[in-house]
């Protein structure tokens, strides 16, 4: 079928810089990046069944590290030692997110923070978590370089190869004499 659909013109014929602009031009929402935060965090982890008690005393932890770090302690190394959280290794550092891919509680704190801030300390279902926003990258547009434009270009070639193939089957249906089997009971 792919040597088939090769040998239509349409299928072969190369987007020109003009279609790959005016793609672009007509499709912005395709192509905005999503404003994100990269951040770190220590966890101070609640466990199912925990009483009314532990989980004041993990609070209290919790309000504790942050303290330490709004008092200069380092945050990798607290991270680390005191940390509940599997990038404890990593200092922390949960790298960059997007809006939808945090719970929302913590989401709505690390996009509201600024940057370099120790945050206050915000409960999940999770536990309790210190959050430090490392960067903060608004949304933006992305532009229409050269990685963009072989983006483009790969895209609308898929596309003239899809219409070519269309093209070649109706073309081959009317020329066709397709008849259907009646059913028999």
């Amino acid at each position: 079928i792919n040597k088939l659909v090769a040998m239509e013109p349409a299928s072969r014929t190369k987007p020109t810089d003009t279609e790959i602009q005016s793609f672009y031009k007509n499709n912005p929402d395709q192509f905005k990046a999503p404003e994100t935060v990269s951040a770190r965090h220590i966890l101070v982890l609640k466990n199912k069944g925990d009483s009314e008690e532990t989980l004041r005393k993990k609070r209290e932890k919790a309000e504790s590290i942050r303290k330490q770090l709004v008092g200069g302690a380092d945050f990798a190394e607290l991270a680390r030692t005191s940390s509940d959280c599997p990038s404890k290794s990593n200092g922390g550092n949960l790298g960059s997110f997007s809006r939808g891919q945090m719970v929302k509680p913590f989401e709505e704190a690390a996009f509201k923070q600024k940057k370099g801030e120790i945050g206050p300390v915000v409960q999940t279902d999770f536990g309790y978590h210190i959050i430090q926003v490392l960067d903060h990258v608004p949304p933006k547009t992305m532009p229409l370089d050269g990685d963009m434009k072989t983006k483009i270009a790969a895209y609308l070639t898929q596309q003239k190869r899809y219409a070519a193939f269309n093209g070649l089957m109706e073309r081959l249906k009317a020329k066709a004499n397709i008849s259907i089997a009646e059913k028999l009971d």
